[in-house]
């Protein structure tokens, strides 16, 4: 037998993570049932509702609500003077562009008709051979100087030479300005890379960033619907403001008092959001250290005693 009420036909639960709520039209009529609707009349239109979810979204967007990507560079793409387009990277890259579903791509917005927008760019590396575990490249070198000096004696240096070469060639990189820095604006989309790349020398990048999620995750939130509810009680407060004090049929008055608790919501969620960042993981590392800790702490206790 089925948990869900049976009198209403249609009618759909949910949780958190499989929620009810798909589109704008269900989280409009949500909204209008936490205000009493059918039972009571809203004195605000659908379109205004909507238009407070668009704004709920555009608010979420801003702090949260976003997907870490990693996106391919190509220096032949780059416009000296100019820089690149971060579109062009994502028709650079083969997971962007092909998706589950044949002929759609994953960083198209396929409910707005755009590309889905990039909040920033944390990484930028040059696809190089480098590392301790790469052949033919100098820190391989270096290490197999020092298992040298270690192991056989007869050749190579210690460990105290490799960390002076090693910060030396560091210092190179950053003197010599090797080491290529980025700036992206996120309006324009536009992301540029000092120095920039050379067009007879072009190389391969990974560039890590920010993606927007499409609009239809976004719809989902319970901010989003916490604080469209609240932008919608400023709106019918505004509008019942104006009979304040107009006596009704049957002797009912009309209170504005709806105006007040929207403020007052609206504030609070807008500092919960910024507060509370809700792609955050949760601090399970320090967790693990603190007990790793408190169980050396009580050997050591114990073994005093």
């Amino acid at each position: 037998m089925s948990v869900l009420p049976s009198v209403i036909k249609n009618f759909r639960g949910g949780t958190s993570l499989n929620t009810s709520v798909s589109c704008y039209e269900d989280v409009a009529l949500r909204i209008k049932h936490q205000l009493g609707y059918p039972l009571v009349n809203i004195e605000i239109a659908d379109e205004a509702i909507y238009d407070n979810i668009s704004n709920a979204i555009e608010f979420f967007t801003k702090w949260t609500g976003y997907t870490e990507e990693f996106m391919v560079f190509d220096t032949k793409k780059y416009m000296p003077g100019v820089g690149i387009d971060v579109g062009t990277l994502i028709n650079s890259t083969p997971e962007m562009y092909s998706s589950m579903m044949s002929g759609l791509s994953t960083a198209f917005d396929y409910d707005l008709n755009v590309y889905r927008r990039v909040v920033d760019v944390f990484s930028f590396d040059i696809g190089e051979s480098t590392g301790i575990n790469t052949l033919f490249t100098m820190e391989q070198a270096m290490a197999q100087q020092i298992y040298s000096s270690y192991m056989i004696g007869s050749f190579g240096f210690d460990l105290t030479s490799w960390q002076v070469l090693k910060g030396w060639i560091d210092t190179r990189k950053r003197v010599l300005a090797q080491t290529p820095h980025f700036r992206f604006d996120n309006r324009t989309q536009i992301l540029r890379i000092i120095p920039e790349p050379i067009p007879s020398q072009s190389y391969l990048g990974l560039v890590g960033c920010y993606l927007e999620r499409p609009i239809r995750d976004l719809v989902r939130e319970l901010w989003v619907q916490r604080y469209g509810l609240a932008l919608t009680k400023i709106t019918c407060g505004n509008v019942r403001e104006k009979f304040t004090g107009t006596q009704m049929f049957g002797g009912g008055n009309v209170s504005s008092s709806m105006l007040g608790q929207g403020y007052n919501e609206k504030d609070a969620l807008e500092k919960e959001l910024i507060t509370s960042h809700q792609d955050t993981t949760p601090p399970l590392f320090f967790l693990g250290i603190f007990l790793a800790l408190l169980t050396i702490g009580q050997l050591f206790i114990t073994n005093l005693a």
